[in-house]
């Protein structure tokens, strides 16, 4: 690590990047290092640590702008075949010919990311390939947006007298995390907590929104978002980080040149005093006992530093994560009620923490 660390502190680019910053990290004997290149605007970081179990990933800022679900169903979309590699589904093709211990790609609130990570070098390398092409150049074609998204369709494909249904992808695994009243429940806790910001809106998708989606929207969102000055390109171990930056370039980065990156909205603006509201749901079979549901959830200073981090989180643990925390007697423990709400918790997954606690 030592010498990697010399190596990279005694340059200030490789090929086409700038290297802006290289840090050792003696805790796990790893030595980390951020690059931007030039012509995009794209950032690269590296952690070079000897472990053989080598990791990419490529995430994208996506600010949904709607409940469309649109980050959602481009993630499904793009790995429906890409410009070199226009096979049906090479991404599922690839669960079967490689080496790989982890392939996915995930939709958060703000931004989707597509990691994978292998022992064998070759694998490493077609997997990235496969990556590069599948993100920055998809075919997004309508039969895939169909597929994947939602469209009309009779309930018995070959009967034209059965009823006309809604189907999809994305659209059929949303109505069931919809159908959960718990999920609805915190779903709309959030919106509530964070109005006029994109956190008000379903990145994965209601789906009574979903139909309003179009095919133009998909590809305009992708032009968009999925843009290397919009992306941030990860790896780690103990591959040389000179063949992964000569991959990605020659795959993705040569073919663009700098975009403004898409702003949006993530900090919501404090209340001048408290806000109440109630939400009616269907009746959940599996709920029991706890049908009904109520929390009081609040906004908490944006951008905390390290340390403001961490003592938000040990002072939720030690409120809410023991039988004998104060939380848990005082609702818990005193029959108020069975349960925590579900979205009794501190969430740090966003610029502005919040905190939650409530029963059920």
């Amino acid at each position: 690590m030592f010498i990697v660390l010399q190596q990279f502190e005694s340059t200030s680019r490789l090929g086409q990047f700038a290297v802006h910053g290289v840090r050792a990290i003696d805790e796990y004997n790893m030595c980390a290092v951020h690059l931007v290149h030039e012509t995009t605007n794209a950032e690269f970081l590296h952690f070079c640590r000897p472990d053989n179990n080598n990791t990419f990933a490529v995430s994208f800022r996506t600010f949904p702008n709607n409940d469309t679900g649109v980050p959602h169903i481009l993630e499904h979309t793009v790995l429906c075949g890409s410009k070199k590699f226009p096979s049906r589904d090479p991404f599922f093709k690839m669960l079967n010919r490689s080496l790989a211990n982890m392939m996915n790609a995930m939709t958060a609130p703000d931004f989707t990311y597509y990691p994978f990570c292998t022992t064998n070098a070759q694998d490493y390398e077609n997997l990235l390939r496969v990556y590069c092409d599948a993100t920055f150049f998809p075919n997004l074609s309508y039969l895939d947006f169909c597929q994947e998204g939602w469209r009309l369709e009779h309930s018995d494909i070959h009967d034209k007298a059965t009823p006309i249904q809604f189907k999809g992808v994305v659209f059929n695994e949303m109505k069931g995390a919809f159908s959960s009243s718990d999920t609805l429940y915190c779903v709309r806790a959030n919106q509530l907590l964070f109005p006029n910001t994109v956190y008000s809106f379903v990145s994965g998708g209601d789906p009574c929104a979903i139909p309003n989606l179009t095919w133009h929207d998909l590809k305009e969102f992708h032009r968009i978002h999925y843009h290397p000055s919009n992306a941030r390109f990860f790896t780690y171990g103990d591959q040389p980080i000179e063949n992964h930056l000569e991959i990605i370039d020659d795959s993705v980065l040569q073919h663009f040149t700098k975009q403004q990156p898409p702003t949006a909205d993530r900090i919501t603006q404090l209340w001048e005093e408290p806000r109440t509201a109630h939400e009616h749901c269907a009746y959940d079979p599996h709920g029991g006992d706890t049908q009904t549901k109520a929390s009081i959830s609040f906004a908490l200073p944006a951008h905390p530093d390290l340390y403001e981090a961490f003592c938000m989180r040990m002072l939720s643990s030690l409120l809410l994560e023991s039988t004998n925390s104060p939380f848990y007697s005082a609702l818990i423990d005193s029959g108020l009620a069975p349960e925590f709400s579900p979205n009794t918790s501190l969430d740090m997954h966003t610029p502005q923490p919040s905190f939650a606690i409530g029963v059920q």
